[in-house]
């Protein structure tokens, strides 16, 4: 374990895009308390999925069920429902706030085209009139390099309590 986190520290601090791919990951969580959904979907690749399982231990989105699982063309429905005006299950609509921390670069593709990266997050959601709300959990992502920024390849989100029943879930993590 000591070497393992010694060779992790040694590649999140020394690897010239660390700082990068951090202010990548952290970008993306103000996007999304900013409410900027279409912005956040521009930074997915086409290719790309956004999958929250409901079951940590889950390796496939193909053989349990998800509370999330969208590829690129179901997120751009996600996205427009959450930017429509008469979305009743956000009426009032959630103000959100995200804490990304320990963002930790796990591995870099040999031509350091593409990067694995994981981070634990804390996000809160209040809506006027409902009890607020608390997620927690660990995001992992695989982000291309595309030009001066990324792309994400594929944003998992595992959540603490997934186990538990979600009342509406409309919010992405």
């Amino acid at each position: 374990m000591k070497n393992e986190i010694s060779t992790l520290s040694k590649m999140h601090f020394l690897h010239p895009r660390a700082a990068h791919v951090r202010a990548f990951i952290e970008a993306e969580a103000q996007l999304l308390d900013d409410r900027a959904f279409d912005e956040w979907y521009n930074l997915f690749a086409d290719e790309a999925v956004y999958w929250v399982p409901a079951d940590r231990a889950q390796q496939s989105w193909l053989d349990h069920v998800s509370l999330y699982y969208d590829d690129k063309h179901t997120l751009k429905t996600r996205v427009q429902r959450l930017n429509h005006t008469m979305t009743h299950c956000q009426d009032p609509e959630s103000r959100c706030v995200r804490v990304v921390s320990n963002v930790t670069l796990l591995d870099v593709q040999e031509d350091e085209t593409c990067f694995s990266v994981r981070s634990k997050f804390i996000m809160l959601e209040d809506r006027y009139g409902k009890s607020q709300r608390v997620f927690g959990g660990t995001y992992s992502h695989t982000l291309k390099v595309q030009g001066e920024s990324f792309r994400i390849v594929l944003k998992r989100v595992d959540l603490t309590n997934s186990d538990q029943s979600f009342p509406n879930l409309t919010q992405p993590f």
